[in-house]
């Protein structure tokens, strides 16, 4: 029973560290499920109402253990789409079992929370404007990101990805950030809070001024400030646009890691009482949009806006957040904050982008998940940006389906799912597209076959590789090899293995990228390519490749391997001027 109701438990534990009151009626140790929670007028079922300060929520818990989510979220979000306002809610209880008379102690404690909830709001909003938030609870499964992204600004869908990302806010820095990426996520700013006719305007009040120096380093684009403060003057404004948050259109930056803040603390904090090198910040062009409301050009200050998240880091989020985490509030750090002066919102969030990729990437190596995704985001017609599309696509459909992450490095625990971009990276799939010469071998690149649609082409590589990983997973059933089996390095050695397709038969590659679900096709010409493809495929003992003795990350020696096996029965297959140095080695030594 425990188990069953996991998300429940989930959900009050996040609930407490956001220091919400939580009342769940869709539980079996309080009130039970034989009671539902109902809006009236809707009959949207509720299994759930958070409350903190004015904020109202009103949640829909699933175990996700079961099928048709995404049904269930659309149709709990349907039930309540009338409801904008927590004024416009009729909430009232629903006893769903003949015999009233077994439950009635349940239904009186029912009754009294319900009463409890209703004083709660009704206190509040003689105060406070409320704030109402419809909320989806699946922390144990992993949704797409169609169902994430909400069309309503008030609705919000927590998955699995989404609440470990929570846990790991909360294990790395603490409640005070988890907080700042909640309201984050439901589009709550510091400003709704306030009481009732504090602020007719709706602006958030200012700081006292800091001295600054002005530098200007793009001519009207980009305006520089110089300054020294304290960790708290800023902290509360802080966050750190993350691509572990789910589906954050914004986010560019890796997740903070607590080995690095608590070393910090421990072997230079300790000794040092800040850094000589600046933090890097850049004020939030959704908030900071005209110089003259928060620079004094007279005086040289500037003020900061009390809001939640108005201060973005670029650069030096170990370094600010070691502070925090040592609980060092008072020392004073040297800041750059970066104004971006003229552009619309997006375009200033794509140089906040490039800004912290030319920082990082001359600094230290950067997540290649990360490094992927931002070149892709930068850059629309780099190979990285074409090859995100196709993978996201393989990443729904056959072989690769569900198996590999794009999560960083360190959002995955354990085994949880490789990552498909290293794969795609360290198996040559970047090299693909391109024409290139090797030992004067020339290979095509697939770009022979594109036109100028470029959704198209991406669609042709889809097609090129899901077919291909098609084929591989009947030569894999035919040897008795569970494709579960096949690491990444066998993965990407296969993919490395198509480019001596295209020096082969580069009319058979062009087939294959031609036509969707060409295994199931009964056309002879596909029918023909498939065989072909199978036969080629199938001269790979791969129970043999799978238990070779070499590093999970050397691709190339796999490929070598894959290479000599293939002519012992094909000598024509290919060519072995292809190979790196270790894969020709490999090659050589292969009987």
């Amino acid at each position: 029973m425990k188990k069953a109701y996991s998300a429940n438990d989930k959900l009050r534990d996040l609930a407490q560290n956001l220091e919400f009151r939580t009342h769940i009626f869709d539980d079996p140790y309080e009130i039970g499920t034989r009671i539902k929670l109902r809006e009236e007028s809707k009959n949207g079922e509720i299994d759930a109402i958070l409350l903190h300060k004015n904020i109202v929520c009103l949640v829909g818990v699933n175990k996700g253990r079961g099928k048709n989510i995404d049904r269930k979220i659309k149709k709990f979000f349907e039930k309540l789409d009338k409801i904008e306002k927590v004024d416009d809610l009729r909430l009232t209880l629903d006893i769903t079992v003949a015999n009233k008379k077994r439950i009635k102690s349940k239904k009186e404690a029912a009754d009294r929370l319900l009463e409890e909830i209703k004083n709660y709001i009704k206190k509040t909003s003689n105060e406070y404007n409320l704030i109402l938030r419809k909320i989806f609870f699946c922390p144990n499964k992993q949704l797409e990101e169609e169902v994430i992204k909400r069309k309503q600004e008030k609705e919000l869908v927590i998955d699995k990805d989404i609440f470990e990302y929570f846990q790991e806010v909360l294990n790395r820095l603490d409640k005070r950030f988890l907080f700042n990426d909640f309201v984050h996520f439901s589009r709550i700013k510091k400003v709704d809070f306030e009481k009732k006719g504090t602020s007719k305007t709706r602006k958030p009040p200012k700081s006292a001024p800091f001295k600054v120096d002005r530098l200007q380093l793009e001519k009207d684009k980009i305006i520089m400030y110089s300054l020294s403060l304290r960790v708290e003057d800023i902290r509360d404004h802080i966050t750190v646009l993350r691509v572990a948050r789910k589906y954050d259109k914004k986010g560019f930056q890796r997740m903070v890691k607590l080995t690095r803040l608590n070393k910090i603390n421990k072997e230079y904090l300790s000794k040092n009482e800040t850094f000589p090198n600046n933090i890097i910040v850049a004020l939030n062009p959704e908030l900071y949009t005209k110089e003259n409301d928060f620079y004094d050009d007279e005086n040289k200050e500037i003020t900061f806006l009390d809001e939640y998240n108005s201060l973005i880091i670029i650069d030096g989020q170990h370094r600010f957040f070691s502070f925090v985490r040592g609980e060092k509030l008072d020392r004073r750090i040297l800041v750059t904050l970066v104004f971006f002066k003229n552009g619309n919102e997006k375009e200033k969030y794509l140089l906040m982008d490039k800004m912290f990729y030319k920082i990082n990437k001359t600094q230290e190596r950067i997540d290649p998940n990360l490094s992927f995704i931002l070149l892709a985001k930068i850059d629309p017609d780099s190979d990285e940006s074409f090859w995100y599309k196709v993978f996201k696509k393989l990443d729904k459909k056959g072989f690769f389906a569900h198996r590999f992450s794009f999560k960083e490095t360190t959002m995955r625990k354990g085994e949880y799912k490789k990552s498909i971009i290293s794969v795609g990276t360290y198996g040559g799939a970047l090299r693909l597209n391109r024409s290139y010469k090797r030992k004067g071998v020339e290979v095509d690149g697939l770009d022979t076959f594109y036109g100028d649609n470029k959704e198209e082409n991406v669609s042709f590589a889809f097609d090129l590789l899901k077919n291909y990983f098609d084929i591989i997973e009947t030569v894999l059933y035919s040897q008795g090899v569970d494709k579960n089996e096949l690491t990444p390095r066998e993965i990407g050695a296969l993919l490395r293995v198509i480019k001596h397709f295209v020096i082969t038969d580069k009319n058979k590659v062009k087939i294959l990228g031609s036509n969707k679900d060409i295994t199931k096709s009964k056309k002879k010409e596909n029918k023909d390519a498939v065989k072909y493809f199978e036969e080629t495929l199938g001269c790979i003992p791969f129970d043999e490749t799978i238990r070779l003795d070499y590093p999970a990350s050397n691709w190339a020696a796999v490929e070598g391997y894959i290479i000599k096996k293939i002519h012992k029965e094909k000598s024509k297959f290919g060519d072995k001027n292809l190979l790196s140095p270790k894969g020709l080695e490999v090659y050589e030594n292969t009987q």
